[in-house]
């Protein structure tokens, strides 16, 4: 299929694996420059070398950054090119009973998965 990705360029954040990996990769298909994001750098290599593997001819990057940290998250929209494309896939959750998570445990939560969304989109569209 030719979704005329050709020239684009798109930023996945939570990428590294998963879902937002095959989506990249998916991406990288299409001939769109992609841009990887995970929390560790050693994380975003990986992917990077392995996405590089499967399309050789993608022009692949990333950038590191733990979304519920607002001063990682400043340090990435401050290292993040002009993007065509954002898809906002990061997300986490906790494996635990409603009633033990914790009110630091749901702001995690939330900036992670509310917050990076917002922050990302704010920055994508000024």
């Amino acid at each position: 299929m030719d979704l005329q990705l050709a020239s684009k360029r798109v930023f996945i954040s939570g990428s590294t694996q998963g879902i937002g990996f095959a989506i990249a990769q998916q991406m990288a298909q299409e001939g769109a420059e992609v841009i990887l994001h995970g929390r560790t750098q050693v994380k975003v290599d990986w992917a990077i070398q392995k996405l590089t593997a499967l399309c050789p001819e993608a022009v692949v990057s990333g950038i590191s950054a733990d979304l519920a940290i607002p001063e990682e998250m400043e340090i990435l929209l401050q290292r993040l090119p002009s993007v065509d494309i954002l898809v906002n896939n990061a997300g986490i959750f906790e494996v635990k009973d409603f009633w033990e998570i914790t009110d630091a445990n749901w702001l995690h939560i939330f900036n992670v998965n509310v917050m990076s969304a917002v922050r990302l989109s704010r920055y994508v569209i000024f």
